[in-house]
């Protein structure tokens, strides 16, 4: 049966004469890329059914793949139901690092971004103004806040009354943070509050090296390298992210052996890609692909310090173009509904300066389906995507089975569905 959303979409194009063939097998393949690909929120068409559609006027055999055109179309018609679950919520734009490759707070620091983008400069969102945003996210139905996409989140005066306002509202919490203020003091202060997940970014154990890649401070390195195993001890969700660049490229094995055997939850490396900003410090460049409208897998919605809504992260650093275009419907002066309606009319209708910023994005990468390779190692399941890879460590419930009873859990989704039944953790 053809899902409901797409049968919508395939009778207006009959409506409008538009001769085409599609099916359940060739819906998400394009001659542009190797391998099938997933459309951002593409479980609103998911079917384990076969299905087919197809206009009066199409007379030749079923095409393999789409036109570019076709595909465009269908994932711009799933945006216009999609509802976030999840987003950033930037309640300071303030720093206590200066990493060489970060856009915002590394060479342009109080410089060239914050002198392009006055609204955003490093300060802290107030109080009130958080709490007002977290309500009408909770109203709307998000399910995760995650804090400060662009600013160190334990600088926040009010971090405290804010994640525990989110808890009371119903909602999951979590952070991305370089750790060099999660004490055992805020660990302690965390767990009270029922803090969800801990992300942190963490791109060298080597001092020298850390010195380099993020800050100096040797206070600051030690709490920060030691930071993910007292969050783990205290029951939180801990994830570390290693980003390999020109001054860590050896190192990506020591950090990923340091942090298993503080029993994280899991850890994620990547390769810094070049842009103009990062050329110096990056591995390898990024790969371009040929663009296709709302294929991009990088929508990160975020709410800036401003009030303002971003579809997608990898406009922050390129705000000053559309800020006036958001200034328009503002999180301060419009519902959480509204706010996502009017950023995704502006990408369905392929509004001009949107498009300039999409067409020429590095961070441009569509959801492919296959996947290089997938293990057991050191009991983590390890999902390897070529550059980047996914440490995810064993639950303890079922670390005494057989890898190959583990592995075979992982394949058939057994330890995910384990998990939303609340049944391992």
């Amino acid at each position: 049966m053809t899902p409901p959303i797409l049968k919508e979409l395939f009778d207006q194009w009959r409506k409008e004469g538009l001769s085409f063939c599609v099916t359940s097998e060739n819906y998400n393949k394009s001659s542009k890329f190797e391998k099938e690909f997933f459309y951002p929120y593409g479980e609103l068409v998911t079917s384990n059914d076969y299905w087919e559609e197809k206009s009066s006027c199409w007379g030749g055999e079923i095409p393999a793949t789409l036109e570019k055109e076709l595909i465009e179309r269908i994932a711009l018609h799933i945006l216009k139901y999609a509802k976030p679950k999840s987003i950033y919520l930037q309640v300071t734009s303030r720093c206590n690092y200066a990493c060489p490759m970060c856009p915002f707070h590394g060479e342009g620091y109080n410089g060239k971004y914050f002198n392009d983008n006055p609204s955003l400069k490093p300060q802290d969102m107030p109080l009130d103004e958080a709490k007002l945003y977290i309500d009408k996210m909770a109203d709307y139905g998000i399910e995760m806040i995650s804090m400060s996409s662009e600013g160190e989140f334990f600088l926040y005066p009010y971090w405290e009354e804010v994640s525990r306002y989110i808890k009371k509202r119903g909602m999951r919490v979590s952070t991305t943070t370089n750790g060099s203020l999660v004490t055992e003091e805020v660990v302690q202060k965390l767990k009270d509050i029922g803090f969800d997940e801990m992300r942190f970014s963490i791109d060298s154990v080597r001092k020298d090296t850390y010195s380099y890649v993020r800050s100096s401070n040797d206070k600051f390195y030690q709490t920060a390298i030691n930071a993910p195993a007292l969050t783990t001890e205290a029951g939180i969700y801990t994830a570390v992210h290693f980003v390999q660049q020109n001054k860590n490229i050896e190192e990506k094995e020591e950090v990923l052996s340091f942090f298993k055997s503080k029993n994280v939850n899991a850890i994620t490396t990547d390769v810094e890609r070049f842009h103009d900003g990062i050329k110096n410090e990056s591995v390898m460049p990024i790969e371009r692909l040929d663009y296709i409208h709302g294929l991009c897998g990088a929508y990160d919605y975020a709410i800036m310090v401003d009030g303002n809504f971003l579809s997608c992260c990898g406009m922050g650093d390129r705000y000053k173009y559309i800020k006036k275009k958001l200034d328009k419907f503002s999180l301060k002066d419009h519902s959480f509904d509204e706010v996502v309606k009017y950023n995704h009319n502006l990408l369905i209708n392929k509004d001009k300066e949107m498009m300039s910023l999409c067409y020429h994005c590095d961070l441009f990468s569509a959801c492919f389906k296959s996947i290089t390779k997938r293990y057991l190692q050191e009991k983590y399941f390890v999902i390897n995507y070529g550059i980047r890879e996914h440490h995810f460590r064993v639950p303890k419930e079922i670390s005494f089975l057989s890898d190959d009873i583990i592995f075979w859990m992982y394949e058939n989704n057994v330890v995910s569905k384990m998990k939303q039944d609340g049944l391992i953790k």
